[in-house]
């Protein structure tokens, strides 16, 4: 599942980018796009992509709910052993997604995800932002993880059924965590670089996502959730 907002610039070439990725490593896949809102040319992109490929499915958010809300648009519609999400702004290049998959296929674990090593596009701020927030959820939450929020996540398909994920904002990277280690599901990081945003700009308001995540992160510690 891929959410785009607003990615007329980079729906394309990632679709494209990702279904050839696929298909040479004899991958059986189904992408399926959402458009999450959009109000620029990004709907008729997908629409365009997927008259040419039928492995690529739209499904539509009228009016943009969050980060959250879109995955988990998409996630209803999603089949097979093997179900996960990412990010459809081109930051991840798409034989990275086959190497989440490839690695959770051979090993012996329950969600597979990437650990973004090196981050191409990232200020100070970004960073000590994103240090400090992986730094206290895992250790409020007992974890050894280094990159909460890294995408995309790949998990076996009754592990995702049996997390029952909620989260219509921002944390639902967090949330998905909290639960799989709760229920003893064990992840494995795959170390990636994070490539420089080329084209579009980031829909992330950072004030707003703070604010959700310390609200989420309490409930969380406290039992509420």
């Amino acid at each position: 599942v891929l959410p785009f907002y607003n990615e007329e610039g980079n729906v394309r070439k990632v679709l494209q980018d990702l279904s050839s990725e696929f298909g040479k490593s004899k991958i059986d896949y189904e992408i399926i796009a959402v458009n999450n809102g959009s109000w620029d040319k990004t709907p008729g992109i997908i629409s365009d992509v997927k008259k040419k490929n039928k492995r690529v499915k739209r499904v539509d958010v009228k009016k943009n709910q969050g980060y959250g809300f879109g995955i988990l648009t998409g996630l209803k519609s999603a089949q097979g052993k093997y179900i996960g999400y990412g990010w459809g702004d081109g930051q991840v290049l798409a034989s990275d997604f086959v190497k989440v998959f490839q690695t959770l296929k051979e090993s012996k674990v329950d969600i597979c995800k990437v650990r973004r090593v090196t981050r191409e596009s990232e200020g100070f701020s970004r960073n000590f932002r994103s240090k400090g927030y992986n730094l206290l959820i895992s250790s409020l939450f007992f974890m050894n993880l280094k990159d909460i929020n890294g995408c995309p996540k790949i998990m076996k398909e009754e592990v995702y059924r049996n997390l029952n994920l909620q989260s219509r904002d921002w944390f639902l990277d967090p949330e998905l965590i909290i639960k799989a280690k709760r229920k003893g599901y064990k992840i494995l990081e795959v170390p990636i670089i994070f490539k420089k945003r080329e084209r579009g700009k980031s829909n992330v308001g950072f004030i707003k996502t703070d604010f959700e995540f310390l609200k989420n992160i309490i409930k969380y510690r406290l039992g509420v959730k």
